[in-house]
């Protein structure tokens, strides 16, 4: 069966960035100076500094043990998402569905991350407001992780992360595949982080499509979910693809993806280029000095740094979805003309 020019091209540009690019995301055991840091971030590459945390002193490794966290939070109703299992902002029955939400403690959340990590059953509580709440919802655990991101960064970025984020749950909640417009610096202080990343040039390979739009309500009395969609409708743009099981009878293109993973444990830090494409799972473990005692939770921060826009790299990403969605018969959805604003 022949293939169209655009098919033939957009294979080739996957082709030639496997050959010339590692197949692996680069690891280092130090943290780097400004100007070895500079390489990855002007090329576009992943990298992780193993123990970085450490080496800038960020004290939540030291400070986040259970107890501390409860006291530095009581009194508050936090907001946490509740999925049915694990999968928050995802495709489910060709739908795009956002997670309910819930108020509780967060001694509460550490009870439901207990239970599910006894029995695996039942609702799957994640802390992943996002957005910024660092500086807002959980302003007062700011000062264990600093405002400024760390300092190898900060350098090269130049200006303070746009926002920082918490993130706090139980070994069976997942993040699906997608990109965000940002530089990201994500750091695990509690249990483990395993990310699967594919660059903007395998955007041929994910098939991206348009879904409806709909949120999972909750009820606390019978556990239950129920999925709504928005009315009037909304769609936006997501992948389907699911990494850890991908349907090549649907989904074919992703036979030609190299998708690369890596572990992070407590005091690792990722870079994680804007603009790449990456799934996230993770697992739990003890706080600092319990081993053994407490609750065993996963439990990470990130900082986001604004992108450039100048030069080539959005504009080509750009190009290429828009190629994609020609080669699908699609362009004239342009992806509801979305900024990429997940």
């Amino acid at each position: 069966m022949s293939i169209s020019p655009i098919e033939k091209s957009l294979r080739k540009l996957v082709r030639d960035y496997q050959a010339l690019n590692p197949a692996s995301v680069a690891e280092l055991s130090a943290v780097p100076s400004a100007l070895d840091f500079a390489r990855f971030t002007s090329a576009n590459r992943p990298l992780v500094v193993r123990r970085a945390g450490q080496t800038e002193r960020i004290r939540a490794l030291e400070r986040w043990t259970d107890d501390y966290l409860v006291e530095q939070l009581a009194g508050r109703a936090l907001s946490i998402s509740v999925t049915p299992r694990g999968n928050a902002d995802a495709i489910v029955d060709d739908v795009f569905v956002e997670p309910a939400t819930v108020d509780m403690s967060l001694g509460s959340l550490f009870s439901k991350l207990s239970e599910d990590k006894e029995t695996q059953m039942g609702p799957v509580y994640y802390l992943q407001s996002q957005n910024g709440n660092l500086a807002e919802e959980y302003a007062v655990l700011q000062k264990d992780v600093g405002t400024d991101g760390p300092a190898f960064a900060r350098e090269v970025f130049g200006d303070p992360p746009e926002v920082a984020n918490i993130w706090i749950g139980g070994s069976r909640s997942k993040t699906s595949l997608h990109k965000d417009p940002y530089e990201n610096i994500y750091m695990v202080v509690r249990g483990s982080k395993t990310f699967t990343l594919l660059p903007p040039t395998e955007a041929y390979c994910l098939h991206e499509q348009v879904f409806p739009h709909a949120t999972y309500s909750f009820s606390r009395e019978t556990s239950s979910f129920t999925l709504n969609r928005t009315c009037p409708s909304t769609s936006l743009p997501w992948i389907p693809v699911d990494p850890l099981a991908p349907d090549l009878v649907r989904f074919p293109r992703y036979a030609y993806a190299r998708p690369m993973k890596v572990t992070l444990h407590p005091g690792d830090m990722l870079y994680l280029p804007a603009l790449w494409y990456h799934f996230v799972e993770q697992d739990v473990g003890w706080g600092p000095g319990g081993q053994g005692k407490g609750v065993q939770a996963a439990i990470a921060v990130n900082w986001w740094y604004e992108m450039r826009h100048d030069g080539h790299l959005w504009s080509t990403c750009s190009l290429i979805r828009r190629l994609v969605l020609a080669l699908d018969g699609r362009e004239e959805e342009d992806l509801l003309n979305s900024d990429d604003e997940e």
